[in-house]
């Protein structure tokens, strides 16, 4: 039975255009530094087990404080029990609303730099993917845009944005796909009827329809970021990027700054 014929198991059909899809596309820029980046074409380097992304020895001997760099590895080996690959998610939360193509009122955007109201969003986000596709092991940092200076001196910390790594979704959650991930499917039942793409392709587009679903996400629509990581140097590095405004030896942030309650063993990690 193919994803069209499980469709047809419910009623009703919400799709979206062919043209809208066709123009909806699948690959995404990481989230990385610069450095961690090279010009590699990712069907070849994941014909051969690599990443598109430049590894360092060992991203952990550049953390210079000693107990930063325990916390660092710690996080990581959490992460590292599940199978290869990640996912590596960045949600931004934009004070500009696309659909109404105008900017939020004041109360609305100052939320945007309310921790309590980011994390809200963030366990939204994790229950969705959960429901959709099954993810229990859910990895969210959190972490603030630039400040800026405003016409008075004053400096004003940036608003937040979020990090997130999972596991991948298996093929099988999309080929059997359960009632709220065949909602997500049947948003794109014309351009699967059109084009057939790979569940690896259509994965992409069934991630960012999921966390669309939040109210914040769904205002801009260049606010999500998806790459994959293959390798444990990837993951290491990937991880050290998370928590580079912990590690940072000029930084007075706590961990318990930048892990997001959300996360999966959030306890145990700020224990």
């Amino acid at each position: 039975m193919n994803i069209l014929e499980l469709l047809d198991m419910d009623s009703g059909n919400a799709s979206v255009s062919v043209n809208k899809a066709k123009q909806a596309g699948s690959n995404t820029t990481a989230a990385v530094p610069t450095k961690y980046l090279e010009p590699r074409d990712l069907r070849n380097t994941r014909r051969r087990g690599k990443s598109n992304l430049q590894i360092n020895e060992n991203p952990f001997l550049e953390i210079k404080l000693q107990e930063k760099k325990e916390i660092a590895y710690a996080v990581f080996k959490s992460i590292r029990t599940n199978k290869y690959p990640y996912l590596f998610i960045t949600v931004k939360y934009s004070i500009f609303d696309d659909k109404k193509d105008k900017w939020l009122d004041r109360k609305d955007a100052a939320r945007r730099w309310d921790r309590y109201e980011v994390e809200k969003t963030n366990t939204l986000c994790r229950n969705m993917m959960r429901e959709c596709f099954g993810i229990d092991n859910w990895y969210a940092f959190l972490e603030r845009h630039e400040p800026r200076i405003m016409p008075d001196g004053t400096v004003r910390e940036g608003r937040y944005h979020t990090h997130i790594i999972t596991p991948d979704i298996s093929d099988i959650v999309v080929e059997t796909p359960n009632r709220k991930c065949r909602r997500l499917i049947r948003e794109y039942a014309e351009w699967i009827e059109y084009a057939s793409p790979s569940p690896e392709v259509l994965k992409n587009h069934l991630i960012k329809s999921c966390l669309l679903k939040a109210d914040w996400i769904k205002k801009w629509k260049n606010q999500i970021d998806i790459q994959k990581i293959y390798t444990e140097e990837d993951l290491a590095n990937v991880v050290c990027y998370c928590l580079k405004t912990y590690t940072n030896r000029k930084s007075v942030l706590d961990f318990n700054d930048v892990i997001c309650h959300s996360s999966t063993y959030a306890k145990d990690l700020r224990s």
